[in-house]
């Protein structure tokens, strides 16, 4: 692998070369990024230009010291595909406001049992989310709701991959097995 730091370096002087080796060294991993993120290819591929147009013009704010040039890369994409996220739901929230006579369209509000099991449900979630551990929880959560691959996690954590890809495994399950308990009668 080249040694992305410099290639940062004569990117934010302009350098086009530099640029193009940069891509090439890093676009597989930032794929995968915005396609873990999006779950959508056209999407995906939008959202990656726009990464790379941000690297590009923000090269110069990478700073060594703070860390690895990976992981800043890394960082530009997700917060890119974040971005984009975000958009979405701020679009489908504003057409869903002009949406004329929305609630006549609307599903009738749950009678009194099922609003009770969705409570019950949504407070089974949240009991068994608390008898994990506070590294599994703090593990789950930069993962599922935060996006953070399993290496990351692991260098962000100083814990070994393997470590990192385990507790994991066994939270999903402990949760599954929970609500499972849960759910019979």
């Amino acid at each position: 692998m080249p040694d992305l730091e410099k290639l940062l370096a004569f990117t934010a002087l302009g350098d086009r070369e530099a640029f193009s080796q940069l891509y090439e060294a890093t676009r597989r991993r930032a794929w995968a990024i915005c396609l873990r993120l999006l779950r959508d290819a056209t999407q995906a591929e939008d959202a990656m230009q726009d990464a790379y147009v941000k690297v590009w013009h923000q090269a110069a704010s990478y700073r060594p010291a703070a860390g690895a040039a990976e992981a800043w890369l890394a960082a530009v994409v997700r917060n890119t595909c974040r971005d984009r996220l975000r958009a979405q739901r701020r679009d489908l929230a504003d057409s869903l406001d002009e949406l004329p006579d929305a609630v006549e369209y609307a599903d009738p509000a749950p009678n009194p049992e099922q609003r009770l099991e969705a409570s019950l449900a949504q407070g089974q979630v949240r009991r068994c989310f608390e008898q994990l551990q506070p590294r599994q929880r703090e593990l789950l959560t930069e993962s599922y709701v935060l996006g953070l691959s399993h290496s990351e996690l692991s260098e962000r954590f100083g814990m070994a991959l393997g470590t990192v890809k385990t507790v994991i495994r066994r939270s999903v399950l402990a949760l599954r097995d929970c609500l499972a308990r849960g759910v019979t009668p």
